[in-house]
């Protein structure tokens, strides 16, 4: 299917759906600041998810951003800007999550939403170090000297300590074998659903209009 550069989908996929993202975080932070302080735990850590979501975007897409080719060079991509993720499948993966974690926002206390959270934050901060060991090893003999990748630093210093917090909270609750079970399905259907099937149905050379023009940090390793 070829898309015209000017439709609607091409401009969502640009910048459109990460200002979206930005909005939705911004006002998420003011409601936290200002009612933050009368809400359970659960929602307060979903809350805090749809703020941190935005910046992690940041990060990854737009400075320094390029962590589309870390993750397609991983997944031995013969050109990496194009895909397996490309503009569409971020756009799905990305704004899909954060439309869910609004939902388990307005939800509110559930044990099982808050143990998809812990394994949510956790998984980031694991997928990230994997991924940036890789990466480190592809690109070592072009100078990269750490296994820094875009998104690791939100992902350590922004989705893991909240992941540690509601962890620290879930270890005074009851937990039921079945808000384990739940929580695990959450992850697995954001996983299958939301990170890796957009990149099977959009990603690859049939997408070509949505392809990543820029290396980001990765540019100097290019050269």
């Amino acid at each position: 299917m070829e898309i015209n550069k000017s439709s609607f989908l091409q401009k969502f996929c640009g910048q459109w759906w990460i200002n979206l993202m930005y909005v939705l975080g911004a006002i998420m932070l003011v409601l936290t600041i200002v009612y933050g302080s009368t809400w359970d735990t659960p929602r307060l850590v979903a809350a805090l998810f749809v703020i941190v979501l935005p910046l992690h975007v940041f990060e990854e897409l737009q400075f320094p951003a390029g962590f589309h080719i870390m993750l397609n060079t991983v997944q031995k991509s013969k050109d990496p800007n194009i895909g397996p993720e490309n503009r569409l499948s971020d756009m799905v993966t990305n704004l899909g999550a954060e439309i869910i974690f609004i939902g388990f926002f307005i939800w509110g206390n559930n044990i099982a939403i808050t143990i998809a959270f812990v394994i949510f934050g956790f998984g980031e901060a694991l997928a990230h170090t994997i991924y940036g060991t890789l990466i480190w090893k592809h690109f070592k003999s072009r100078g990269k000297k750490t296994i820094y990748g875009p998104g690791s630093i939100t992902a350590y210093f922004t989705q893991l300590p909240i992941s540690i917090y509601a962890l620290i909270w879930l270890s005074k609750q009851a937990v039921a074998t079945s808000d384990i079970i739940i929580g695990i399905l959450i992850i697995l259907f954001i996983m299958s659903v939301l990170i890796r099937l957009p990149m099977m149905v959009f990603g690859g050379k049939k997408y070509p209009e949505f392809a990543y023009t820029s290396a980001g940090y990765f540019k100097k390793f290019l050269k």
